[in-house]
């Protein structure tokens, strides 16, 4: 097992942690990241390791801490920037962490780089002030013009392959990829704050109270009803999705409907 050092950078009133590997590849940590940005960690996995060209360059490193050796997913500082580009900041409703995200995918790569350049090139001194910021940006475009440049090859490679029905399905293939995108981002929103086990058994009961009481009125499928009802108001597929700061208000809810049945129906 390779321990590899940690450098702390700063980055504004962040701080950034990465280490350079024997071969000079350099890494970021990716919880720091995801930290600093306020953004849910497993699901910023997930995107990356089901990208092609992101996946290549995210590894599981051990780094040596004030704690001692301890062992951090990584992500390859020439991939910082296609993954920060991947982040739509207009959809980020906090104001602070809407600039913070655009200030890290304006600079943030360009300061990891001038951190570690002068240990890669050490016949070159660091270039300083602006000239050596206009140089690290030039060098992330690069960078980032590469990986995109592999990603746009694959994508070549594989319309090559297609005859003219498989591009009806790649347009299908694209709708569903849109598709997913939002819902991944309602799944973040919902299961980083859903009810307990507990409380999804309150709601699952109060679901059965409701269509039996619907049913008893001569209303058909009446489970359907509730179903759909919930799904219209709330946006879930299940109850056992539901946000827990809905809670409290689904339950008066289906208690009020139980009860408003029950006086239709004595």
């Amino acid at each position: 097992m390779t321990i590899l050092p940690q450098r702390i950078i700063r980055f504004y009133e962040d701080e950034l942690v990465a280490t350079q590997q024997n071969e000079g590849a350099i890494f970021v940590a990716f919880a720091r990241l995801c930290e600093n940005l306020r953004l849910v960690r497993y699901s910023q996995v997930r995107r990356i390791q089901s990208h092609t060209i992101l996946n290549e360059g995210f590894q599981t490193l051990t780094l040596q801490t004030d704690g001692g050796p301890q062992e951090a997913q990584c992500l390859r500082l020439d991939l910082l920037p296609l993954w920060l580009a991947s982040l739509q900041a207009n959809r980020i409703k906090d104001e602070t962490v809407r600039e913070k995200l655009v200030r890290y995918q304006r600079e943030a790569a360009a300061v990891l780089w001038n951190a570690f350049k002068p240990q890669i090139l050490i016949e070159e001194p660091p270039p300083t002030g602006e000239s050596g910021l206009a140089i690290a940006q030039l060098e992330q475009i690069i960078a980032q013009s590469q990986a995109m440049q592999r990603m746009a090859e694959e994508q070549i490679a594989l319309i090559r392959r297609m005859d003219k029905a498989a591009l009806v399905v790649r347009d299908l293939q694209r709708d569903v990829t849109a598709v997913q995108v939002r819902l991944g981002v309602l799944e973040e929103q919902v299961f980083s704050s859903a009810i307990t086990e507990e409380q999804a058994a309150e709601v699952a009961l109060a679901v059965k109270t409701v269509a039996h009481a619907l049913q008893q009125s001569g209303v058909a499928n009446g489970y359907q009803r509730v179903y759909a009802e919930l799904y219209r108001q709330q946006g879930i597929t299940s109850y056992k999705n539901l946000p827990a700061s809905k809670f409290t208000s689904v339950m008066a809810w289906l208690k009020a409907w139980h009860e408003e049945v029950s006086i239709r129906n004595p």
